[in-house]
């Protein structure tokens, strides 16, 4: 069976292969544009595809796919940026000679040579945006990584973090049930507590890997603790076999997926959020340029309408219990993080999150703009620069998650937090505090570009119908 990984690596290499060939057809019918009579395009566009013309289109994306897989350029490792660089332009130059052998030996009318060169540069700048985009993505923020374990292979395992990956790792501590006293000074000064606090460690800390540096056959039982506690929050664990090898046990819908090298960010979630991220900004800059004029008139409403900024910014948690700055369309008055403190008694949530459904801060067109979602617009720009997707969890306040009382509702922190979601699609406010975190693990265990775009078409009449909105 394939592992998820390598299936979403294979949808990934497949929309590159297509956007190549798009690229291709592009400037191939620029090239001709100028010999087809002006007004007569439309017919030239309904020229019907031979099964020569059907049989290059489908050779010349496996190629693609199997050129820039065999030069490395769809693993997630990072090769250095020129290395990068040439490997991108030879595989630009190599699928260029084909596109221009191909158009000679068909007969084209356009000029062949100004086609090739135009798809070589095209090419050539898709494909170095998309690598460094990624490496960019991956080395913005570092893994923080807990160690089991505090003997011989604990101590292996951080110097192999230090010498290879020092700057994308950073060690948060470590966690044994030895005595302080029987460890390293330098691990001693690191230890941060027994597997039991594992579980209060993790609500309180931002970890991304738990790294099982124990004996297997005298800890099996311990190591089996440590491991069940991360899963259950959202942590992977590496199993250090010893000091240059690792295997990472990663669980999703009850598959094991196994990877061969201990890697800051392991396939799997390459492979999202490549695929997803396509579909964030596609979907974010049509809908800021769609949207523009309605943005401005709302901005100009609010601007009339009460004293303050026409946004509303607040630190969120984001990927990973990363913070952001989430932008939102101000529907209060400009004092309400300030009045909040006197309105905690007056909550009528469940759970860690606070809401009135009437609350006195909002403003008559806030209530509006609530009802209709219409304050939550320019959140396509935190979809846009990378903090949050189109589809996801909604995106959680400090003093929300500062009031988190178990453990396992950290697991929600592990994909993107999103403008829209099962929660918005299933009641909104109506839905309590566990019923909203039941559909937010519903949606991480269940994930696919399909159940975003179902979600995305839910949201159209659940916004239009004002349904649960405060």
């Amino acid at each position: 069976m394939r592992s998820v990984a390598r299936h979403l690596h294979s949808q990934l290499s497949r929309l590159d292969g297509l956007f190549a060939f798009v690229m291709a057809l592009a400037w191939t019918i620029y090239g001709n544009s100028k010999r087809v009579p002006v007004g007569e395009l439309h017919r030239f566009l309904e020229m019907r595809i031979t099964v020569l013309n059907a049989s290059f289109a489908a050779l010349f994306m496996l190629t693609w796919t199997y050129c820039f897989k065999s030069l490395g350029l769809y693993r997630p490792e990072s090769k250095g940026i020129f290395r990068n660089l040439r490997r991108i332009i030879l595989g630009c130059s190599f699928m260029t000679s084909i596109l221009a052998a191909y158009l000679k030996v068909s007969g084209t009318t356009g000029p062949t040579g100004r086609i090739a060169l135009g798809f070589l540069l095209c090419s050539s700048c898709y494909e170095t945006c998309r690598v460094v985009g990624r490496q960019w993505m991956l080395n913005r923020d570092p893994m923080l990584v807990v160690i089991l374990g505090s003997g011989r292979r604990a101590a292996k395992a951080w110097r192999e973090l230090r010498t290879r990956y020092g700057k994308t790792v950073t060690l948060v501590g470590f966690v044994d049930d030895r005595s302080v006293g029987e460890m390293a000074p330098d691990i001693a000064d690191r230890y941060i507590g027994m597997i039991d606090d594992l579980d209060e460690l993790l609500l309180r800390n931002v970890v991304d890997e738990l790294l099982v540096a124990l004996p297997l056959r005298s800890c099996y039982d311990a190591a089996q603790r440590a491991i069940g506690i991360a899963e259950q929050v959202g942590v992977r664990t590496v199993c250090m076999q010893d000091m240059y090898s690792a295997k990472v046990q990663y669980n999703t819908s009850n598959d094991s997926h196994l990877f061969s090298d201990l890697v800051p960010y392991h396939e799997e979630y390459i492979a999202r959020q490549e695929a997803k991220r396509l579909l964030d900004v596609v979907g974010a800059l049509i809908g800021l340029i769609l949207l523009s004029p309605a943005l401005l008139l709302i901005a100009l409403a609010i601007k009339v309408t009460s004293k303050g900024p026409v946004f509303f910014s607040q630190q969120r948690f984001g990927y990973r219990r990363r913070l952001f700055r989430m932008f939102k369309f101000r529907s209060m008055v400009n004092n309400a993080q300030q009045l909040m403190e006197q309105l905690e008694a007056a909550n009528e949530a469940t759970g860690p999150i606070f809401k009135i459904r009437n609350d006195p801060r909002i403003t008559r067109l806030g209530r509006f703009l609530r009802a209709t979602s219409l304050d939550e617009l320019p959140q396509l720009w935190n979809v846009l620069v990378g903090n949050m997707s189109l589809v996801g969890p909604r995106p959680m306040s400090v003093r929300d998650v500062s009031l988190f009382n178990e453990a396992i509702l950290m697991r929600r922190f592990t994909v993107k937090p999103g403008i829209t979601g099962l929660w918005q699609v299933s009641g909104r406010h109506a839905l309590s505090f566990d019923k909203w975190i039941e559909l937010d693990f519903h949606y991480i265990d269940r994930w696919s570009l399909a159940l975003d775009l179902e979600i995305l078409a839910r949201t159209v009449p659940v916004v239009l119908r004002r349904t649960g909105g405060v």
